[in-house]
């Protein structure tokens, strides 16, 4: 059987260079990008239990990384009426690939605001990106 659209996301563990003046935390290399194009990249942020739901963007797949806090991605797959929850922050830095055509919503689990940084093959289009509002499909956050 084939991959599902929640199996098509992919979680890249990534590296953070440990330093005493300060760390750096590495996101993406040229050599990852084959086959794909840079159209924006930009920050969002949530603050502790805030939740932003729910998304889902027709063609542009999304890089998402945490680098300071923790969140709960939460990906919706209505074919299926499965979830697929990632989890990822400072302590458990990585990448997430969202492909296009997966419905998804995010929760803010740091005591501090957190902060995610999208990076992705396309500009932001409103006519791309549809939304639903948080109670539309029912989930225990």
């Amino acid at each position: 059987m084939g991959k599902t659209i929640l199996d098509k996301i992919k979680v890249t563990p990534l590296k953070i260079k440990k330093m005493a003046s300060g760390n750096v935390m590495r996101i993406l290399r040229k050599k990852e990008l084959k086959k794909w194009n840079f159209g924006e990249a930009y920050f969002s942020k949530i603050k502790f239990n805030k939740v932003k739901a729910w998304k889902y963007h027709l063609k542009m797949t999304l890089n998402l990384v945490v680098p300071f806090g923790k969140v709960k991605f939460i990906f919706y797959s209505q074919n299926e009426k499965r979830y697929r929850i990632i989890e990822i922050g400072e302590k458990k830095y990585s990448r997430i690939t969202v492909p296009p055509k997966n419905r998804f919503g995010f929760k803010g689990l740091a005591k501090h605001e957190s902060i995610i940084l999208n990076i992705a093959n396309a500009q932001y289009n409103s006519k791309e990106i549809l939304r639903l509002k948080k109670n539309k499909i029912k989930f225990n956050w």
